[in-house]
């Protein structure tokens, strides 16, 4: 196939990737509802009712910023990626497959944020995180990425470990402590500013 046509397929790719990953982040949004109506509610009782949605909005933007970090991550992957294949286009679709549950998920955290619920959170994004990992060690060892930044793929796939090391550590605390859990999540904001800084550096 010539190049330009790996080219123009990549370029396919990325784009429907950014759309369902787009329509997932506003899907995340549609489950956010006040428990009743809001006409005619006085000053207090809205306030109750916007307290009562509190998870839901904690959850909401717990969500937004992973999938802001995944699209980072993915952007990285194929800003070097100048082939395309069959292999990596399932990659491809399996990582948005996973990315697509987010919005089933994150409804589940909000509701009920104990072991089972936080569980079945962290191991989606320990999935999804390893997906990302994937698609960056497949592109690297299957020579699909350009030649002049063949050091940057390891950097980038080594860098995503640290999510799903994240996720993965956080699975089995959730059964000591959900809470405690949920914590180590905020871990994903110094790992994410790290390979900001290490992908800014290595270009």
């Amino acid at each position: 196939m010539p190049d330009n046509a790996h080219e123009n397929a990549n370029e396919r790719l990325v784009v429907f990737s950014d759309a369902v990953i787009a329509i997932t982040i506003t899907l995340l949004v549609l489950d956010i509802r006040l428990p009743m109506p809001a006409e005619g509610l006085s000053d207090a009782a809205l306030l109750q009712a916007l307290l009562a949605i509190l998870p839901q909005l904690l959850a909401y933007g717990l969500s937004f910023l992973v999938i802001a970090l995944f699209w980072l991550g993915h952007k990285a992957r194929f800003d070097i990626i100048t082939k395309s294949s069959g292999p990596l286009t399932w990659l491809n679709f399996f990582f948005l497959l996973a990315v697509g549950l987010m919005p089933f998920v994150t409804a589940i955290l909000a509701e009920n944020g104990g072991a089972t619920g936080t569980c079945l959170y962290a191991g989606l994004l320990l999935v999804v995180s390893l997906l990302l990992v994937t698609i960056g060690l497949y592109a690297d060892f299957a020579g699909l990425v350009d030649p002049e930044t063949r050091h940057r793929p390891r950097q980038s796939w080594l860098a995503a470990l640290g999510p799903a090391a994240v996720f993965a550590l956080s699975i089995p605390i959730a059964f000591i402590n959900p809470d405690w859990a949920k914590n180590c999540w905020w871990l994903l904001i110094p790992l994410s500013l790290l390979g900001h800084h290490r992908r800014v550096k290595a270009a």
